[in-house]
């Protein structure tokens, strides 16, 4: 196989030893072109940072014959600080709020309301300080900062700005006070609060670690963890960045787009290697209303391809069907089920989490209580069902339809049943996991909604929602259902635009 003449403009930018920008569109051959830059340096040592541990396995494979290692950034950080603390990745009992409570400090609810009567009527109880320290250090750990300070302490969007100075100051270093107990308690072998792996890598990080590679092959860069930019950042080696700007999904849990970080001439890849000109002219709508520059749009094979809604009765099942939000996948997958269809869920971790959301929802239901992120701030399945009517718990509604449907218990079930995805005739996948994922026939689940309109006047689509629906239109190889956002193109003529979130948007929950 030889390259084309944009995978080989990238080639030749390479071999002249500057660091390099490669813009590559979906399907477009991003690691052949990255292969056959290794080919061209026999004897110099490269790196792939991939950017999980499916990408890396894949990597190993392409990369075979190359002294180019694939490894994730964790794998490297793990030998040296997650080793020593293995016994706590993902083997701990759950605890209750109270008792991560006690663990950090909080054992009583804040009063808003100061003696100088600078703060708000009312409390905050110690189940909410204890979402503020998680989300505070969780914060923290992805910045290169040693200690956790004020500057750091997480205060909803909602209470913010109606506390004066003088109280969200107190409110800040309270909330940095719990944070840097957990912390501790994080870099504790004995310790009890839930431990990830971006503590070891922050550590890891924080050691300003030298990687012994000539050149560094930095894959999905438009989503990249800001610690490991940092530790690239500090290497003496040249550095290849590639990704798409266009795909950057992952803004809401703290990546940055790292495609200028590094500097180095740029070059593009447009010509897809995975669909047609159908599904490549879908897919260069959602460009143009990203914004892309004319010259970065989609030019797609000669293979053929369809973009239209799947006749209803026609029997056909989709490899695929992809939706936005975690509480939609477990609904496509029960319906599936019903439907006496073989399904399976993509990405293990994928699997493990959809199946603790459900189990969350049914031990909420028969103990009145979980640990689950999701629902631990809920006291019962009422209050979750009151949140799920509302404007803000839409993307929960699904879940809470199905379980009161059938039942929670059939709901864990179900995803007990799921195959492994080599043996499913329909895989279920979020549209955040099935990037770097591709299928023959894709249909877009229905959970994709249309932007709201407030007092008459259309409110635009988020920049990360169009970016999102990008990623999951450009899956298809053959066949694209995009019924769950058939609704775009009306939109664009009605005069609806893309739009950056504005400050202290919260946060996107993936379907998380």
């Amino acid at each position: 196989m030889r390259p084309t003449e944009e995978q080989q403009a990238a080639v030749d930018l390479f071999t002249a030893g500057g660091n390099v920008v490669v813009e590559a569109l979906a399907g477009t051959g991003k690691t052949a072109a990255l292969r056959f830059m290794a080919d061209t340096a026999p004897n110099r040592r490269g790196l792939y940072a991939a950017f999980n541990k499916g990408i890396q396995l894949e990597a190993t494979r392409r990369f075979a014959g190359t002294p180019v290692t694939a490894r994730t950034m964790h794998s490297l950080a793990y030998a040296e600080y997650g080793a020593p603390m293995r016994h706590r990745l993902g083997k701990q009992p759950p605890l209750k709020p109270t008792e991560k409570a006690q663990i950090l400090g909080i054992n009583d609810k804040y009063v808003l309301t100061s003696a100088d009567g600078d703060g708000l009527p009312g409390a905050l109880s110690r189940q909410q300080l204890v979402s503020y320290a998680t989300k505070t250090v969780m914060d923290f750990m992805r910045t290169m900062d040693p200690v956790v300070t004020a500057e750091h302490a997480y205060i909803p969007p909602t209470i913010e700005p109606k506390l004066k100075d003088s109280a969200a100051s107190r409110l800040r270093t309270t909330i940095a006070d719990f944070a840097q107990e957990y912390w501790k308690d994080l870099q504790n072998p004995s310790g009890r609060m839930k431990y990830t792996p971006e503590a070891y890598l922050k550590c890891w990080a924080l050691s300003a670690p030298i990687l012994p590679f000539d050149y560094i092959l930095f894959d999905e860069a438009q989503d990249a963890d800001g610690l490991i930019t940092a530790v690239l950042l500090a290497q003496d080696a040249q550095v290849i960045a590639v990704g798409d700007r266009r795909q950057q999904i992952y803004e809401w849990r703290g990546a940055v787009n790292a495609m200028d970080a590094f500097g180095g001439e740029r070059t593009m890849l447009r010509r897809s290697f995975r669909f047609g000109p159908a599904i490549a002219e879908y897919a260069n709508m959602w460009l143009e209303a990203l914004g892309a520059p004319d010259d970065m749009r989609l030019v797609g094979s000669d293979k053929l391809a369809t973009v239209r809604r799947r006749t209803p009765g026609s029997g056909r099942q989709p490899d695929a069907v992809l939706t936005r939000t975690n509480a939609a996948a477990i609904e496509e997958i029960v319906t599936a089920q019903e439907q006496g269809v073989d399904t399976g869920i993509a990405g293990e971790k994928k699997s493990q989490e959809l199946r603790s959301l459900a189990q969350a929802a049914l031990d909420l239901k028969q103990r009145g209580w979980t640990s689950h992120p999701e629902l631990s701030v809920f006291n019962t399945w009422a209050d979750v069902r009151a949140h799920a009517d509302s404007d803000d718990g839409a993307d929960m509604k699904p879940l809470v339809d199905l379980v009161d449907r059938v039942g929670a218990d059939q709901v864990v079930a179900a995803i007990d049943a799921c195959v492994p995805v080599d043996q499913a005739r329909t895989t279920v996948s979020t549209a955040h996991v099935a990037k770097g994922l591709e299928w023959a026939q894709v249909h877009i689940a229905e959970d994709f909604r249309e932007p709201p309109r407030k007092k008459g006047i259309q409110q635009p689509m988020r920049a990360e929602e169009a970016r999102l629906a990008y990623v999951a239109a450009t899956r298809a190889k053959r066949f694209l259902d995009p019924r769950g956002l058939e609704w775009f193109p009306r939109f664009l003529e009605a005069g609806g635009t893309v739009a950056e979130p504005s400050a202290g948007y919260a946060e996107m929950k993936e379907a998380s």
